[in-house]
């Protein structure tokens, strides 16, 4: 009960407040059309970075800028209305669908590991290799025939309701994966109780948040802890795998191919905080 009520505070206070209201919009931009105006503007500017469609450059911004699960969503959506790639919207998914930088600057760093200064090397470690991954392999596609023009924009008070329920409908499953999973990693919890380390690697292996709010009491080295919260922060925990699912589900997204990548995020975003922990804060 513990658990599920403490799952349920963190999707009322922080998810639900956070997300729902990027949700509806995103559902309204991407169904009325309006999301070309945006992209009119921002594709000049995102492809000199990462050489998506200029449809594929809302679902990086949005996955950078909104925060996990809402890379997955807006690429999902987008490949539900043919306007981007099935291959496009696959990778994109993977590589965009990170914690958001306000997250992992404000919550993650500041409020648990009280490590602001580290702020930057941290969005470099973190990512970083997505980034570069997507780069190359978008590089090797060829460029796909994109539905819709910005003149073919409109917007009715039906679009806008779908987009609200469709927003509730999304959120609401969140919360019933974030209140499973809060459960089952207080069930680990208390059978690796003797193991403290054990039970943190499968906290944040599990659920991203619960694992992260356990390395405030960890013993370990500073530089250890920093290299274990990264690793949770990008891998994303099992739970966020589940969302990712739930998100992307009549896409035909192979789950196995978002496991391998994100582990391997992971690892390398361990590494890389602690290695450059060691040169910039303890050398």
């Amino acid at each position: 009960m513990t658990a599920a009520r403490n799952g349920l505070l963190l999707w009322y206070e922080q998810i639900l407040p956070s997300l729902l209201p990027l949700a509806i919009l995103s559902n309204i931009m991407v169904y009325s059309n309006y999301m070309q105006i945006v992209t009119k503007y921002l594709y000049p500017l995102t492809k000199r970075l990462i050489p998506t469609s200029r449809n594929g450059c809302f679902a990086f911004l949005g996955g950078m800028l909104f925060g996990f699960p809402m890379g997955s969503k807006i690429s999902a959506d987008l490949v539900r209305e043919q306007k981007i790639s099935k291959k496009e919207g696959e990778l994109l998914s993977i590589c965009f669908n990170q914690l958001s930088p306000v997250f992992v600057s404000g919550y993650l760093l500041t409020s648990i590991l009280e490590m602001p200064e580290l702020i930057p090397y941290s969005y470099a470690a973190l990512y970083l290799p997505p980034l570069l991954y997507a780069a190359l392999k978008l590089k090797k596609q060829k460029p796909a025939n994109e539905k819709n023009s910005a003149s073919d924009s409109f917007l009715e008070f039906r679009i806008i309701d779908a987009g609200i329920m469709n927003g509730f409908e999304a959120l609401t499953k969140l919360g019933g994966y974030i209140i499973l999973f809060s459960i089952f990693a207080a069930l680990l919890s208390v059978y690796n109780a003797k193991y403290p380390l054990l039970n943190l690697i499968c906290a944040g292996l599990v659920e991203v948040t619960t694992g992260i709010s356990c390395l405030r009491q960890s013993a370990l080295p500073a530089e250890t802890i920093y290299a274990i919260a990264l690793f949770f922060a990008s891998f994303g925990g099992l739970c966020g795998f589940a969302q990712t699912c739930s998100m992307t589900n009549g896409c035909s997204f192979s789950k196995l191919r978002y496991l391998v990548c994100r582990l391997c995020f992971a690892g390398i975003s361990g590494l890389s905080g602690y290695l450059l922990f060691l040169l910039f804060i303890r050398g």
